[in-house]
């Protein structure tokens, strides 16, 4: 017998909702699975003074015409019926597509998004709950597998996503629930939900596995849907497992968006889908989202990484690439495309002329870097000779750079520090140079230093690791892209 849809989310409230928070948010659209969600919401909270209560938002999107005005008055009826407080925002989805240069779907769940974290500020509540319901879920797993998904895409939805930049949490209390149920909930009461005509259009593709696919599959096997939800709580526990280790290899990254650096030692416990796994992480990590990544770039950073790859760069969407040199993989924006960038076009950004001196106790600024003199004497910063060594040892600095990671453009441009004696060379503190106990300068980035290529590997090179590694998102705060909010 499936668990009705009060008990489970009534369930669901019991369990997740912040005990401190005096209200928390439905997002309502007019459709009957966020109509059977506030209905419920509303009969739990309504139970005991001390449960917080729920409050609705309805996002006019400024499409479909009348049918539009429509919900936004059905939302009002609900609302006045149950007792709820509504917020009803109107916005202009097409003004906002075209000034992003985003999808209207994109632009709908972005602008639902900045108004979720909107009202949850002013209304002093960090929880959104949305209907998306088991066959949306079944849904979302479907078009994961046609995009070439991993065990990661198998997950479907998460129950719970905490959305970092707006500090808000979206919870999916019915993904347990299938359609037919909340049809059934609903037909005794004196509400119902209206059908957004939008769901026949064919040109969606969310609408086409609804409409076409899933039924031809269901001829095949009846129990589909169920099967899909099984799959996507299993990948989901299977995922929480990865996941743990992907985080805990990650604390080794150098990170600073939108770049990050992944030393060997990173991936080589990780081969063929869990590689690819933490490979897509490392790019969440480095620019927030995963920028059009598909299943073809994932496996030529498998390849990249692994050393089966013939060349030693990758190009990746949005302007990126992945670059594997001295047992380092970086990525980043294609420097090539960047023309602030000193290593792809010097005559368009040029660096300030090497050599030069720093005096004692003052500082020059040189490639996006302040460098800080920490020594009672003259230091002179200039650029490698060709097949310069460094001093006491056989290596030279090229070789030495590329050990160290440092991608072969940049080796040319790279400031060589050097004492009075002019042959006494800091490169990279003790590790490399065991004449210095200690650093001669300081180095800290300037305000554009984000801009240069060069400064973010000066930094990751001659300056100590973080006490506090970055902190790489957690498996639940990834994927979150529901294409409505029902």
């Amino acid at each position: 017998m499936p668990t009705s849809l009060s008990t489970t989310v009534h369930s669901f409230l019991s369990r997740h909702l912040p005990i401190d928070e005096p209200r928390y948010i439905v997002a309502l659209s007019g459709g009957p699975d966020s109509v059977a969600l506030l209905h419920s919401c509303s009969q739990w909270s309504s139970g005991s003074s001390d449960r917080p209560k729920p409050e609705a938002l309805h996002v006019h999107h400024g499409l479909r015409g009348e049918e539009a005005d429509r919900d936004a008055r059905h939302c009002a009826r609900i609302c006045a019926h149950l007792g709820v407080a509504l917020h009803l925002v109107s916005e202009s989805i097409e003004s906002s597509a075209k000034n992003e240069g985003t999808s209207i779907e994109t632009a709908g769940r972005d602008t639902r998004r900045r108004r979720f974290a909107e009202l949850c500020g002013s209304r002093s509540t960090s929880m959104v709950l949305t209907g998306h319901h088991g066959d949306d879920q079944a849904e979302t797993v479907i078009g994961n597998l046609l995009r070439g998904c991993g065990l990661r895409g198998l997950r479907g939805m998460e129950p719970l996503s905490f959305i970092e930049s707006s500090q808000i949490t979206i919870a999916r209390p019915l993904l347990a629930i299938r359609r037919n149920q909340i049809e059934e909930y609903l037909k005794p009461l004196e509400i119902e939900g209206n059908e957004d005509l939008s769901n026949r259009s064919r040109a969606f593709r969310r609408n086409r596995i609804r409409l076409d696919l899933i039924p031809a599959l269901q001829l095949e096997n009846p129990d589909l849907v169920s099967h899909l939800l099984g799959l996507s709580v299993e990948a989901r526990a299977r995922w929480t497992i990865e996941s743990k280790r992907i985080e805990q290899a990650l604390q080794q990254v150098h990170l600073s968006p939108p770049r990050i650096s992944l030393p060997r030692q990173c991936w080589q416990q990780f081969e063929g889908p869990e590689l690819a796994d933490l490979l897509r992480q490392a790019v969440i990590l480095s620019c927030g989202e995963e920028g059009g990544l598909r299943r073809e770039h994932l496996q030529s950073l498998v390849r990249l990484a692994s050393g089966e790859s013939k060349s030693a760069m990758v190009a990746l969407p949005g302007a990126r690439v992945a670059i594997r040199c001295g047992g380092w993989l970086h990525i980043g924006p294609d420097p090539t495309a960047d023309h602030d960038s000193p290593s792809c076009a010097e005559e368009r950004n040029p660096l300030p002329a090497l050599p030069c001196q720093i005096e004692p106790g003052s500082s020059r600024v040189h490639g996006g870097i302040r460098w800080q003199s920490l020594v009672e004497t003259s230091l002179t910063l200039r650029t490698p000779e060709a097949g310069e060594k460094v001093p006491g040892r056989q290596a030279t600095v090229e070789e030495t750079l590329r050990c160290q990671g440092v991608p072969p453009r940049l080796r040319r441009h790279w400031p060589l520090v050097f004492d009075e004696s002019k042959n006494r060379l800091w490169f990279a503190g003790q590790d490399l140079d065991p004449l210095h106990s200690a650093a001669p300068v300081a180095l800290t980035a300037v305000e554009s230093a984000t801009e240069w290529e060069l400064s973010y590997h000066l930094l990751r090179v001659l300056t100590p690791q973080a006490e506090s590694p970055p902190q790489p998102p957690a498996a639940s705060e990834i994927d979150l892209r529901p294409t409505h909010t029902g």
